[in-house]
């Protein structure tokens, strides 16, 4: 059963490749990134076997932080790590367990796990000065990939199926508001080390003590306590890190069992209104109706939910980092980070139409109807909760000055807004299917996704850059800043406008095309 998933896992990948030239192109490019990755941190992983112990033990953190990493990241980037989604075999006469050693070997065979085992390799050479070290660092190897591997599915499985009704979602919204904010946490108590800006004085011990008695850093505490000599507290880490791995994998096998005798989609059981409010605040047209449609969609659907919230959390982890280090530049740069995804979440909302965007088709709307709409949706769901970071952050004193930090995020978003308009009428990208695990990937969304993502951080850097530079030359000028601020909203507008006006020609010339790719949007 397991070389059968492992080897259906490559035919999906090599037929998704074969029918698309650009999920060839952006599997290449993925593959080209993790290999730029592991050039970069491998050798200076490994070179820290020449150096003192003290220097070594960096690899414990970091290697934690790793492990925590993965496990966010499968909630914040959905299907980040794609996998053969386990619902697609509910009408086979499969075992939870034997299915879940196939989904297991063929979630290695994907590009961030690769990465991931070789990093983990590189950790072993690091302790090539402590011979008694590197068995313990190989079992580290193999039970920190594990745990990662193993606690992003048994999260996000468990998350799935809590998400798929409506009242779930509250309790999906608190889960994944805290796991996104573990990564403050463990940087807070990471920094309870000694600390320096030179290597003579560095001293990685503290931090890697803390660390190894974390759940993500038992596995990688073990080779730091054999070299230390301290063998009881290896003894212990390894038990824990056993114990950690077992029960991950029952959690995981358990909610697979589930998914294999569950139906392949949700059922509904939501009582829908007849939704008075939006149509009188917004109007009736076919721009304000599309708008409506998506607000609704944003509070009704579970897989929205779950972006939404991601979203929302994110700039939590630089206010709260600014407020206790006293760095303003924290807080300004989680504001504009939020201003940029907040835009950016329109990037593959046609794929949540999915081939239910015919509607759109058969009655005529217009290409620059259908972009504005979702615009307009984005900016009513999402504005509020950016001016209330803003102003948060501003009131606490944390961001200064004030207005030309109001500049460069009023660009960002309405700038990101503009890309993702544009963008998403070529590339509609993916979603989880209605009603279905909001956190599964398909074999190709993976790497249409890394090109995606490509064009998601390059492109509002490169329009908000000029933005930025006006407001660095002119922050000691009051007038200066305002007139920054005017032109900032001015030259955002425009950007906006020529991502609807682009996306909805775009729409209007291949809408039949577009309803094709949309056919297969959904996984």
């Amino acid at each position: 059963m397991t070389l059968l998933v492992v080897r259906l896992r490559f035919t999906m990948w090599r037929t998704a490749m074969s029918r698309s030239s650009l999920h060839l192109t952006s599997s290449i490019v993925g593959g080209l990134v993790a290999l730029g990755v592991v050039a970069l941190l491998g050798p200076g992983i490994a070179v820290l076997s020449t150096r003192p112990l003290r220097l070594t033990a960096l690899t414990v953190p970091l290697f934690a932080t790793f492990t925590l990493m993965w496990v966010v990241l499968s909630l914040v980037a959905t299907g980040v790590d794609n996998v053969l989604d386990p619902a697609r075999f509910t009408v086979l006469p499969l075992r939870a367990r034997e299915l879940a050693r196939g989904l297991l070997a063929a979630a290695y065979t994907g590009i961030p796990a690769v990465m991931f085992v070789l990093l983990s390799l590189a950790q072993v050479a690091a302790w090539g000065a402590h011979p008694a070290a590197l068995p313990a660092a190989l079992v580290a190897a193999v039970l920190g990939t594990l745990t990662a591997v193993l606690g992003s599915r048994a999260v996000t499985s468990a998350l799935a199926r809590v998400m798929g009704s409506r009242g779930g979602r509250l309790v999906g919204a608190v889960a994944v508001s805290l796991v996104t904010l573990l990564p403050l946490v463990l940087n807070l108590v990471l920094t309870t080390g000694a600390v320096g800006p030179d290597l003579r004085t560095f001293d990685a011990g503290p931090s890697a003590r803390v660390a190894s008695w974390t759940p993500v850093g038992w596995a990688w505490g073990m080779p730091y306590d054999v070299a230390t000599g301290r063998w009881a507290a290896a003894g212990v880490h390894l038990v824990l890190a056993v114990l950690l791995v077992g029960l991950l994998w029952e959690v995981w096998v358990r909610q697979l069992a589930r998914t294999l005798t569950s139906p392949m989609t949700a059922g509904g059981g939501q009582r829908i209104g007849r939704a008075r409010l939006l149509p009188a605040v917004l109007g009736t047209g076919p721009t304000a109706t599309i708008a409506a449609r998506r607000i609704r969609a944003w509070y009704r659907d579970s897989r929205l939910v779950s972006i939404a919230l991601r979203t929302a959390v994110l700039p939590v982890f630089f206010v709260v980092q600014s407020a206790l280090t006293g760095a303003g530049a924290f807080a300004g740069t989680g504001v504009v980070t939020l201003a940029v995804f907040a835009g950016l979440t329109l990037m593959n909302d046609l794929a949540f139409d999915g081939p239910a965007w015919w509607v759109h088709v058969s009655t005529g709307v217009r290409g620059w109807e259908d972009r504005l709409g979702r615009a307009l949706a984005s900016t009513i769901v999402f504005g509020p909760v950016l001016v209330l970071t803003f102003v948060v952050s501003a009131s606490l004193g944390l961001l200064h000055p004030v207005v030309p930090w109001a500049s460069v995020s009023l660009a960002a978003f309405l700038a990101s807004l503009g890309l993702a308009v544009g963008v998403g009428a070529v590339l509609p990208g993916t979603a989880p299917r209605t009603g279905g695990n909001p956190f599964a990937a398909s074999s190709g969304g993976a790497a249409q996704g890394c090109l995606t993502a490509v064009v998601s951080f390059v492109g509002p850097l490169v329009l908000v850059l000029p933005v930025g530079v006006a407001a660095v030359l002119t922050a000691g000028s009051p007038v200066g800043r305002w007139v920054v601020l005017v032109v900032a909203g001015a030259y955002g507008a425009v950007l906006l406008a020529a991502g609807v006006v682009l996306g909805g020609r775009r729409l209007d010339r291949r809408a039949p095309e577009m309803l094709g790719q949309l056919a297969s949007a959904q996984i």
